[in-house]
């Protein structure tokens, strides 16, 4: 392990989001590593704590803290850097996700998001309540490969299957993949729905789109 890696994995081992963005800002400063090679070591880091996840070794609400603080630091830090230095990205795919209208719950949703971004694909997180020509519109604008729709509560599943209905209506159903998630959705439901795949949480979010893009 690196210099950059033991340290970037401690901060964010310790929940510590200042100490990580201080790391990173001043290796980049001092050219010490490329941004691309920042989001490979925390995308890494990321992977780790996934894992941990699935073992039970840590539990959802740090999951949830991990996530946010890569994020942020990403956000900040990492892509301002990216885009000054003219490097692209690379980028898997791209995804469009957000809680489908109706339902205005946003963790289990940004935390998906948080995994696919820190996992190389590009992510448009449209937030909460989410009508289903919005994710069409953002769909076309950007290009995406794969639509996202989370759902919290049962009386919002149906405005799912309305994405999906308004994709067949446009004569675009087959350009995107689309993948649901969310508590009261299942595998069944997926199916009943027309959807490509249903994920059980942000792991299986990640390891489904891989699936569906064959990464």
């Amino acid at each position: 392990m690196s210099r950059y890696q033991e340290e970037i994995y401690n901060a964010i081992l310790n929940y510590d989001e200042e100490r990580l963005k201080t790391i990173c800002k001043s290796a980049l400063d001092n050219n010490k590593i490329k941004p691309i090679e920042l989001v490979k070591i925390i995308s890494d880091i990321m992977s780790e704590y996934g894992e941990k996840f699935e073992k039970e070794e840590i539990m959802l609400p740090e999951l949830i803290v991990v996530a946010n603080i890569v994020k942020s630091t990403i956000d900040e830090i990492i892509d301002p850097a990216i885009r000054a230095s003219g490097e692209k990205r690379e980028t898997k795919g791209k995804i469009v996700i957000g809680t489908v209208e109706s339902d205005v719950h946003s963790i289990g949703k940004d935390l998906v998001a948080s995994f696919l971004f820190s996992n190389g694909y590009e992510v448009y997180n449209l937030g909460v309540d989410v009508p289903a020509a919005k994710f069409l519109e953002k769909a076309e604008e950007v290009n995406a490969d794969i639509i996202g729709l989370s759902s919290l509560i049962t009386l919002s599943l149906d405005f799912q299957k309305q994405v999906i209905d308004v994709l067949k209506k446009r004569g675009v159903r087959d350009k995107y993949k689309v993948i649901v998630g969310g508590a009261p959705t299942s595998a069944d439901w997926a199916k009943k729905i027309g959807a490509d795949a249903w994920a059980d949480d942000s792991l299986d979010a990640v390891k489904k789109v891989n699936e569906l893009l064959k990464k």
